[in-house]
Order: structure tokens, then C-alpha cells, then sequence
């Protein structure tokens, strides 16, 4: 029986994997010299041996699993259940314990598992090829695929049959990790030894090679299993379509829906939400919106997401009413919005420049327990600024601080946006500093708003301190900061310093472009310096950069 088992062992390991290899190895060491199976290492990690108990374990949980005629509300009714089982006389059978195990399997208690799966050896109850591998499954969860490889051992050194289930279980298990090419090479092993995969093994690979983005490998294996005579199921269909659309693969995706109802497996509201999101990321509205109208048809009821996405879609379409319906509509359904949903709607408000009622949403999603988020406080304060309601933007904005929230860049940024256009430099300046001092440091946009402001309305000096300020921070000036201060100083006739800074460019390595030349050639054209302009301008010319039209016929001719 041990060469049996040893040979069984020595073919499941043979993978051209050095890791595999050695887990092989490792394994049949054990098996010959008749030890225990589970590494010391484990009782480490996973067993309390205090009074027998994993107290570590015990996390509560909502939800209620049954188990033949008990139901365990959470995990201490799961352990009360046990202890109540290895004290009865006689003992229970391992069916019983191993139906016991999947509820907490359920529950997400991986290493509670492990640990009663042990005090119940030690009661003398012997384990069966499902208890192992629900074992392996634990092991597996808890990204430790070498112990699962053990607990295969122990299913040989036993005299017990792997089934497709146990080597399904080891594949997720690598897949869990990211080893998907070691998950590959066990899949090719078993199907090479006469274990024929099921749908369910073929869903382990696909989402695994979905999950680094290997869709046409994804392909091919669907093609594959049809050939075999393994049909894909809805699960196997949803995770392709799934990956193909957050690769912007959107056609492709389609291509496999319509093939999917082909074949007689009807789309569920995960294909759909999938499809949809996909088509929208692509701006292609009206056939998302078919495909809403297509699961009203189908009786399919959308779930939060393809709602959301509904709603997204006509406020980009600028439909903020037919939205606002939407919104009602699910709720009506018993879909509940989150606070991105409402963040959608009073976007699609603000982009109509109709903040009134994007302030009725923000006021609403608060009247039904929804704590708004700094995305909302922004969409709302980016709404005034852009009605000119600034005022109202900063009361805004500080009542978010008064909240709790602390304001992010992005926040920042768009009061200190709305405060230069409505030419208050100062107070803008002002929030600049109170966004560094409160450890959010300005970026690149922030630096630009702000020195274009300044340099517009004429604070050239502040304008040069901060330009310089930026650079001590370590941020680089780009050819938009650049062009903002060169802009700025011809518009006031400080031509010299425009000069200078445009002869910073080279030194930056940074390669002037249309914009900056023909602004330095206008402010030279101005100076009266039209040697020098006209120099500019061949040079320009070398670097095959033209200056625009009105810098030829405009202050060049003159």
C-alpha cells in the first residue's frame, strides 16, 4: 500500500516547477518515514491549545449557516456545535463533522477549521477525502498552497482517492496565490493522468488567466472545453465578459454575450452590469442603454451598479431629469442609491450649471443616512465656483472641515480655482498656504491655477515668488507654468525677465513649443527688439516649431 501511495504521489508532483518539485519531494520523505503529515508549523500559526479552544478564532458574523437541524448564527454556535458533537457517545460519523466544517468554510473561518480539524483527529474521528479537502481549501484561503500539497499527502498515505474536487481545490489555490502558471501545470497533470476537469476546474483556470489579463488564452480554453464536451456555464461566460470589458476589449465581449445566448445560457445581471460598464467607459451611451432596455425586457432587475451607470449615463447626456426619475425608480425597487450614485446625480446638476438642485440632492442622499463623502463636498464646491456663488463655496468647504472630512488636492484645488476666477488673488494665496499647512502639499495644477491668476491681474512680483517657491519644493515647471509666467510678464511689459525665463527652457530641457515661442516672440516684437525676434523666429523655424500666423503677419512684419 506505501509504494502505491508513493507512486500515486511521485506523478501529481511531477511539474516542471522547481517549487513543485520540491513540495513533491518533501512530500514523499514524509510518506517514507511515516511521519505526520502537517508541518509543526502550522499548529504555530493556526492552533491555540489552550483548553483545545480557538478562542483567536472566535469573530462574530452576521449571517446564519445551517447545519443538518442546527443553524449557527456565528461563530460561536459553530464551536458550541462541535464540542457538542466530539462529547457524544457514540461519536458522530466524519460526514457530520465535514458538513459542520463547510458552514465555517462559509462563514470565511479558514483557520478555525484547521484547528478543530485537529482536536477532531485527536478524538479519534477519522478523516474521508471531503473533510481533507475542505482541509486543503483552508489552507488554500489563507495563501498557504504548500500545507494543502501536506494534506494531499496525508489523502495517499491514507489509502484515500483524490478526486477532480481535491486538485480543483490545489489550482485555486496557486491561482489565489498568483502563481497561475504553476495552477496550469496541475490542471495539464491532472487531465494527463485521466482526471477529467469539470466545469467548475475549467472556472478556476479562466478566472485565474482573466486575472493577469490573458484573454486570449481565455478564449481558446472556452473553445477547448466545447470541443471536450464541457459546456461552459453562466459563472465561466460572466468572468470572461467581465475581464474583456475592463480591458476595453468591449466588442469582444459582446462577440461572447451574443455566443453565450447562442447557446441557450441566459445573461444575468452580472453580464449585464459588466457589458454595460464596459460600453459606457467607451461613450458608447445608446447601446448601454439597449442593453438596459433588453434586461427590463427579460424581466432581469438591474442592481445597484447598472442603476448607477443609468444615471451616469443620462446626466452625461445632459437627460439630468429623466435621471432624477431613475434615481426614484430604484428606490421604488427597493435598490437603495449609495453616496457615489448621488455624487453622479449632482454632478450632472452642476454640469448644467443648475447648483440648486444639485444642492437638493446632497441634502436629500444626508436625509437618508448618507454620509457624504470630500468627493461630494467638491462636486458641490466646484457647482458654486462655477455660478459664480463663491461665497457659498467656501461656506462649502468649510463645513466639510466641520464634518470631519478633511479636504483633499482636488478640493483645494477647485476653491482656489473659483476664488482666481472671481479675481480675489489674495484670499486664493491665502487657502494656498492653508493647504500646505494642514500637510497637503500644492502639485503642479494647484502651482499653475495660482500663477496664472496672479500673473493676469498683475501681481507679478508674488507670481515669481511662488514660481520660484515651486521649484524649491522639487516640483518642475512644465511648459504651461512657463507659458503662464512668459504670457505675464509681456502682458506687463516685463520683457527682460519674459526673456529670461523663456532662455530657462533649454537649460530645463524643456523643448519650447508654438504656444511659448510665438508668446516670447510677441513680447520681443513689443520690446521693439525685432533683430532678436526675427532670430527667434528662424530658430523656431530649425526646430520645427512655426510660430502661428498672427506672430508672421502680426508683430514680426512690422
Amino acid at each position: 500500500m506505501m509504494r502505491m501511495a508513493t507512486k500515486k504521489l511521485s506523478f501529481l508532483v511531477a511539474t516542471s516547477s522547481s517549487a513543485s518539485t520540491f513540495i513533491g519531494s518533501h512530500l514523499l520523505r514524509q510518506i517514507g518515514m511515516g511521519m505526520i503529515i502537517f508541518p509543526s508549523k502550522i499548529s504555530f500559526l493556526f492552533y491555540n491549545n489552550m483548553n483545545n479552544n480557538p478562542i483567536c478564532c472566535c469573530l462574530h458574523s452576521s449571517s446564519s449557516y445551517r447545519h443538518r437541524n442546527r443553524t449557527f448564527r456565528n461563530i460561536n454556535d459553530a464551536l458550541s456545535a462541535f464540542n457538542h458533537m466530539v462529547n457524544m457517545n457514540p461519536l458522530p460519523s466524519i460526514v457530520e463533522f465535514g458538513e459542520l466544517f463547510s458552514a465555517l468554510v462559509r462563514m470565511k473561518h479558514y483557520k478555525t477549521v484547521v484547528s478543530l480539524s485537529k482536536q477532531m483527529e485527536m478524538a479519534g474521528i477519522s478523516h474521508d477525502v471531503l473533510s481533507l479537502t475542505i482541509l486543503i481549501n483552508c489552507f488554500c484561503r489563507l495563501c498557504h498552497v504548500d500545507f494543502g500539497f501536506s494534506v494531499l499527502g496525508k489523502i495517499i498515505k491514507l489509502g484515500l482517492e483524490p478526486n477532480v474536487i481535491t486538485f480543483s481545490t490545489l489550482i485555486n489555490g496557486f491561482c489565489i496565490e498568483g502563481k497561475i502558471g504553476r495552477a496550469i501545470e496541475l490542471f495539464d497533470v491532472m487531465v494527463a493522468r485521466g482526471y477529467k476537469p469539470n466545469v467548475h476546474s475549467y472556472s478556476i483556470i479562466i478566472k485565474g488567466l482573466c486575472r493577469v489579463g490573458k484573454t486570449t488564452e481565455v478564449i481558446k480554453l472556452l473553445e477547448h472545453m466545447k470541443v471536450v464536451g464541457c459546456e461552459p456555464d453562466v459563472v465561466i461566460y460572466n468572468t470572461i465578459v467581465d475581464r474583456l470589458c475592463k480591458d476595453r476589449l468591449v466588442n469582444e465581449a459582446v462577440h461572447i454575450f451574443c455566443k453565450m445566448k447562442g447557446t441557450g445560457i441566459l445573461p444575468t445581471v452580472v453580464t449585464y452590469t459588466s457589458l454595460i460598464h464596459g460600453l459606457r467607459n467607451l461613450g458608447r451611451w445608446k447601446e448601454a442603454f439597449g442593453l438596459l432596455n433588453e434586461m427590463k425586457g427579460g424581466n432581469i432587475m438591474p442592481d445597484l451598479v447598472a442603476f448607477s451607470v443609468l444615471i451616469d449615463i443620462m446626466c452625461k447626456e445632459g437627460e439630468v431629469s429623466e435621471a432624477r426619475v431613475i434615481l426614484k425608480t430604484m428606490t421604488e425597487m427597493g435598490v437603495e442609491p449609495d453616496v457615489a450614485t448621488y455624487n453622479t446625480l449632482m454632478n450632472g446638476y452642476c454640469l448644467r450649471m443648475e447648483v440648486v438642485e444639485a444642492r437638493k440632492v446632497f441634502e436629500e442622499m444626508i436625509s437618508k443616512g448618507r454620509i457624504p463623502d470630500v468627493f461630494s463636498f467638491s462636486i458641490l464646491v466646484n457647482g458654486y465656483c462655477k455660478a459664480k456663488r463663491i461665497d457659498e463655496a467656501r461656506q462649502l468647504f468649510d463645513e466639510m472641515t466641520h464634518r470631519g472630512l478633511i479636504p483633499d488636492t482636488v478640493s483645494y484645488n477647485t476653491l482656489i480655482s473659483g476664488l482666481c476666477q472671481a479675481r480675489r488673488p489674495l484670499e486664493a494665496e491665502e487657502l494656498f498656504k492653508d493647504m500646505h499647512s494642514n500637510g497637503y502639499p500644492p502639485n503642479l495644477v494647484t502651482y499653475s491655477i495660482l500663477l496664472d491668476c496672479l500673473s493676469k491681474q498683475g501681481y507679478l512680483d508674488q507670481a515669481m515668488g511662488l514660481f520660484r517657491a515651486m521649484e524649491n519644493s522639487g516640483l518642475k515647471p512644465d511648459l504651461v507654468t512657463y507659458n503662464i509666467m512668459i504670457d505675464g510678464m509681456c502682458k506687463y511689459g516685463k520683457f527682460k525677465d519674459a526673456r529670461e525665463l523663456f532662455a530657462e527652457l533649454s537649460v530645463k530641457g524643456l523643448q519650447a513649443n508654438n504656444w511659448v515661442c510665438t508668446t516670447t516672440i510677441d513680447g520681443v516684437c513689443k520690446e521693439g527688439l525685432l533683430d532678436e525676434a526675427h532670430k527667434a523666429f528662424r530658430q523656431m523655424e530649425k526646430d520645427d516649431c512655426p510660430p502661428a500666423q498672427g506672430c508672421i503677419s502680426g508683430r514680426a512684419t512690422y
